[in-house]
């Protein structure tokens, strides 16, 4: 009688460790996919579309087979320590139910845990945007010496001239949109470019032929409120990395950009113009919904003005969101 109710403990034990076994691995799945899901929340543009994401990223592999080597790298570094950390989660649960101690156990599986968040945060910082010639014209309507400082979501790598991170820049403006610093020298404009977190929203913008790449900036940037100087310092940065291609697809991330880099100007201006192009290029066309770019910036200046350019190439694939420029 003592053994088959010994038995039938024994058989109760391990019908309760099997439903663990199911439940742990159900967890699994759903932290293999949330690898996934986090890829998804790191570009933005796909917006959660899950069948879009791995569409792109099966024709990205399939048009560019060198890109899978990185990809498989990148995800084995994000997975590394699941298949570990849940198995020292069912040999702890298996210590419970079974009545030992295995302190060891959940020491392994909490530390497997911060690994993994580690790698998760250093990720995710992996792909933080580069900010590439992003530049401040001043016009006054009088000589004003004007402060200017950024908050940055991320750091400056580059600035001219000098930024001073408590102060900022401290300069002299002219109304024609001269600038002169403390020691005597001039500026056309106040210029920057460093690492920022941002998250690019693409579902919204322009797929235009490399040819046409030069005919549809001027009007855009028109539209946007830059004036033929402005204009001209943008297009002759950017066309030369665009006009090769077959097709650019440009949105403008006026919105997003301004959440990740934010203008402080003193004294405050009447009238604020920023633009912020991000672009990649295509081997075909692509359907994408226009922008309105009429209601991004004010129509007309007025008053003492702050204009700012900036734009971004984004590194076409799901997992390679580089540089914000």
């Amino acid at each position: 009688m003592e053994y088959i109710e010994y038995q039938e403990y024994c058989n109760s034990k391990m019908r309760t460790l099997k439903v663990w076994k199911r439940i742990i691995i159900v967890h699994g799945v759903c932290l293999f996919l949330l690898v996934y899901e986090s890829l998804l929340m790191i570009t933005t543009v796909y917006q959660f579309d899950v069948l879009r994401f791995f569409k792109e990223l099966f024709e990205e592999i399939l048009y560019y087979p060198n890109v899978l080597p990185g990809y498989a790298f990148f995800s084995f570094c994000l997975n590394i320590f699941t298949i570990p950390r849940l198995i020292a989660l069912y040999r702890f649960i298996e210590a419970i139910v079974l009545g030992e101690r295995k302190v060891k156990h959940v020491l392994f599986y909490v530390l497997a845990v911060l690994l993994q968040s580690t790698i998760f945060f250093i990720g995710f910082n992996t792909y933080l945007s580069k900010a590439h010639k992003p530049v401040i014209y001043l016009y006054p309507e009088t000589r004003t010496e004007v402060n200017v400082k950024l908050a940055l979501d991320g750091k400056l790598t580059v600035t001219y001239p000098n930024y001073d991170l408590a102060e900022g820049w401290t300069v002299t403006a002219d109304p024609d949109g001269t600038l002169t610093d403390k020691k005597g020298r001039k500026y056309s404009y106040l210029y920057w470019e460093g690492d920022i977190n941002i998250k690019p929203d693409l579902s919204r913008g322009f797929c235009v032929k490399g040819e046409d790449t030069a005919e549809f900036l001027e009007t855009a940037l028109a539209q946007l409120g830059l004036n033929d100087k402005e204009a001209e310092d943008f297009i002759t940065y950017w066309l030369p990395e665009m006009i090769g291609n077959k097709y650019n697809v440009i949105t403008f991330q006026t919105a997003e950009y301004g959440k990740a880099a934010s203008l402080s100007v003193t004294p405050k201006p009447d009238t604020v113009i920023r633009v912020n192009m991000l672009w990649y290029s295509y081997d075909k066309q692509v359907s994408i919904r226009p922008q309105d770019l009429t209601t991004i910036n004010p129509s007309v200046r007025k008053g003492f003005t702050v204009v700012e350019w900036g734009g971004e190439e984004y590194k076409k694939g799901p997992l390679r969101l580089e540089s914000w420029v």
